[in-house]
């Protein structure tokens, strides 16, 4: 009798151990099946690289699949679009680009594909680019004078030749780029970034009309968010006695703009190389000049330099994101751009105060 109940009871077990299995696995069935009736149906768009992405995916909610045509951790810069994912862009109807002369691969990629190229810094008041700055074999910068002409905002946004570059995963590399007329580091600033949501709502809105409140709403919520950050700022910003700041290379103009700072840059507007013995001394004798507490590297990339400089004037470093690709903790947390916007304007002013 108790072998037959112990063989029983076996039985009962493994039956049970083969049901929960089974279970397990339909679920798991279902839940694949569950994502791929949500991405069913959806029109695919793209957006050239992260914070564009995000700011699409974010104003578009569950309505459309969103791709990024960059890869969200290469350095954006270095970006040259391979035939594949030429090929794989060309099925989308619709690209959403930051513009500025940002991406430098948009002339060959319009020549290949038949996309909508939406730009969303159009109407922006552009900072012309210094081309001086631009030649990565003369570093001759003059940090003194911070002024740009900002009066012109002709969207002739024209693409220079540019080196073959590989910059994976925020990586340091030597490379330097041409992009074109314009400073086109304009998502750093919450001015900019807010009237470039704007854009991508109305753009949005007009492919989709049945949906248009939907997608002003989105809009609304990153608009209330920007307006906020910029009143908190330029209040702190305007009660620092120094406004300078030393950045890893020149993305930071239109944030300095809004708040009426001045950048001090490692490098020019689109080198990823690092500052050469000349540069070094430039900035360590105006951060001594200035006593600068804190030297800023590019978030995910080298620190070098920065604490290069900050051991010779007893300072700290600090990173600042410009976006140009997301740290894989920036995704994992699903980090938004309003917070990392808002994280740059807090180190820097805490570097002011």
């Amino acid at each position: 009798m108790k072998k037959n109940f112990k063989r029983l009871l076996v039985v009962f077990l493994l039956a049970l151990v083969s049901m929960t299995s089974c279970g397990k696995e339909e679920e798991n069935i279902e839940s694949t099946a569950t994502k791929e009736q949500k991405t069913e149906g959806k029109k695919t768009i793209y957006a050239s690289f992260f914070p564009v992405a995000e700011f699409v995916k974010m104003i578009g909610g569950d309505k459309f699949e969103v791709k990024a045509f960059n890869s969200l951790t290469t350095e954006s810069h270095d970006f040259e679009p391979s035939a594949k994912e030429i090929a794989e862009l060309s099925e989308s109807q619709l690209i959403f680009m930051n513009g500025a002369g940002m991406e430098d691969w948009k002339d060959d990629v319009e020549k290949t594909v038949d996309i909508t190229m939406v730009d969303t810094s159009q109407g922006l008041d552009l900072i012309k680019a210094d081309h001086d700055h631009e030649d990565a074999d003369d570093h001759d910068h003059d940090h003194e004078d911070a002024d740009h002409d900002h009066e012109d905002a002709d969207h002739d946004h024209e693409d220079a030749d540019h080196d073959d570059h590989d910059h994976e995963d925020g990586e340091e590399e030597h490379h330097h780029h041409h992009h074109g007329e314009f400073d086109p580091h304009t998502w750093l600033s919450p001015v900019n970034a807010k009237a470039q949501a704007k854009v991508i709502a109305d753009k949005l809105s007009e492919i989709d009309p049945a949906n248009k409140d939907y997608y002003e709403a989105n809009y609304e919520k990153i608009a209330k968010e920007f307006d906020e950050m910029i009143a908190e700022y330029k209040e702190k910003f305007e009660k620092v006695t120094n406004k300078k700041f030393i950045v890893p290379h020149e993305a930071f103009g239109y944030v300095a703009r809004d708040f009426g700072l001045e950048q001090i840059p490692l490098a020019s507007l689109t080198s990823t190389a690092d500052p050469d013995a000349k540069v070094m001394k430039e900035v360590t004798d105006l951060a001594k000049a200035n006593q600068i507490k804190t030297v800023f590297f590019e978030k995910g990339g080298s620190d070098k330099a920065a604490k290069t400089i900050a051991d010779e004037i007893g300072a700290e470093v600090a990173p600042l994101s410009t976006m140009e690709f997301a740290t894989q903790e920036e995704i994992d947390k699903e980090v938004t751009i309003q917070e990392i916007i808002k994280e740059n304007l807090e180190n820097i002013y805490k570097s002011l105060a």
